[in-house]
């Protein structure tokens, strides 16, 4: 069997998770990595428990269940003998390090690490960590305290978030160092792995730097993001490590755990480099939406629907007083363009209201079931999900 892509088989690792078409959180999914060109490979979020759907755009699929592996820790930060395997959780590993739970309508959640910013609580994490999500609970691992967090900014095209803590008191922050890296430096990769709901973390070392890696969640409505000027680790990382820290041997922040493949070799990781979120970070305080950056909430058209293998979007259901529905939209239509850009499948379309905004005019068009085409122009609404 090969991938839908036309990659060839792999080893294939499977979690619990929604298949939520149209908005759905980017999960465990299958990967892959291919030498020399862009590699579709894993964004890692931990366990959902239900299926789901959305009043965004979305279909409901059944929850899939695995077994994950608990990860054990024993040792402590890598040296030049010991450059891979667990390392002891010390007060190092846990300053600053928070667990996430984003969760949906129903009971699905979506498992993640961050990392504290500031004192006053400004969290980084991958989007697909809380993309989709109605509400973020976020837990400090040095202690178990919890607090509720709202999506401040966010660019899909570089998997990075930031979240703010609500009425959270003054909290220890992680240290970052965006100095260059060398291949083969020693790095511990930490985080909240398979959704356990504490740290764990291993050593490895940098194994490739400047690559580029097309990933996708599990849902085929998940619109693929290309990421580049990632770093590679051979470090182990897993489903619900994503947004977590990969640390130098001093302990600071180097990069960003966001993506990873696996084998029955073995497997490698893939981090955002910490200048690269922060540069992220910083568009978002300014109130920069430039560049792929988005502050504030998305926008939402109102329609739950399926790919067609017309080449088109099939609206399923209109929900009243939405912007589909002021525009005519009508179950069983064809949705066919949105804001000048045509939406042959649901993965399309999500990419297309990543880059609108809540309150912006937007030209539909469409084809009703009978065959006939229509058009309206329509302003869009704000939608409930991160």
């Amino acid at each position: 069997m090969t991938d839908p892509l036309g990659y060839p088989p792999r080893t294939r690792r499977t979690r619990a998770l929604p298949l939520v078409a149209g908005i759905a959180l980017a999960l465990a999914a299958d990967a892959v990595a291919l030498s020399g060109v862009p590699s579709l490979v894993t964004a890692w979020s931990g366990p959902s428990v239900t299926e789901t759907m959305s009043p965004s755009t979305g279909t409901a699929s059944p929850a899939r269940t695995t077994a994950l592996p608990t990860p054990t820790a024993s040792k402590s930060k890598p040296t030049g003998a010991q450059t891979s395997g667990p390392v002891k959780v010390s007060d190092a590993v846990k300053r600053g390090i928070v667990l996430i739970d984003a969760s949906l309508d129903t009971s699905a959640t979506s498992a993640g690490t961050g990392m504290v910013l500031t004192a006053s609580g400004q969290v980084l994490t991958n989007y697909h960590v809380v993309r989709s999500s109605t509400s973020i609970t976020v837990t400090i691992a040095a202690d178990g305290r919890k607090y509720a967090a709202k999506l401040v900014g966010r660019d899909a095209t570089r998997d990075v978030a930031l979240l703010q803590l609500q009425e959270a008191p003054t909290l220890k922050t992680v240290k970052t160092d965006a100095d260059p890296v060398e291949l083969d430096d020693p790095v511990v990769a930490a985080g909240n792995a398979g959704g356990q709901g504490y740290l764990t973390a291993f050593a490895g070392r940098i194994v490739g730097k400047d690559r580029s890696i097309r990933v996708r969640g599990a849902s085929s409505s998940d619109p693929e993001e290309n990421l580049v000027g990632l770093l590679e680790t051979d470090a182990h990382a897993e489903p619900g490590d994503s947004g977590g820290p990969l640390f130098d041997a001093e302990y600071e922040v180097l990069g960003m755990t966001t993506a990873g493949t696996n084998s029955s070799s073995g497997g490698t990781a893939y981090a955002v480099p910490i200048a690269t979120a922060l540069d992220v970070v910083a568009k978002v305080r300014a109130g920069d939406e430039t560049d792929g950056v988005v502050i504030g909430p998305k926008p939402s058209l109102g329609v739950l629907a399926n790919d067609d293998e017309s080449g088109s979007v099939k609206i399923t259901k209109v929900l009243s007083g939405t912007a589909a529905s002021r525009a005519g939209l009508k179950a069983g239509d064809f949705l066919t363009s949105l804001g000048g850009h045509a939406v042959p499948d649901l993965a399309a379309l999500m990419a297309t209201l990543d880059t609108l905004q809540p309150g912006q005019s937007v030209h539909l068009e469409w084809r009703t079931s009978a065959g006939v085409v229509k058009s309206a122009d329509v302003v869009l609404d704000a939608s409930k999900y991160n």
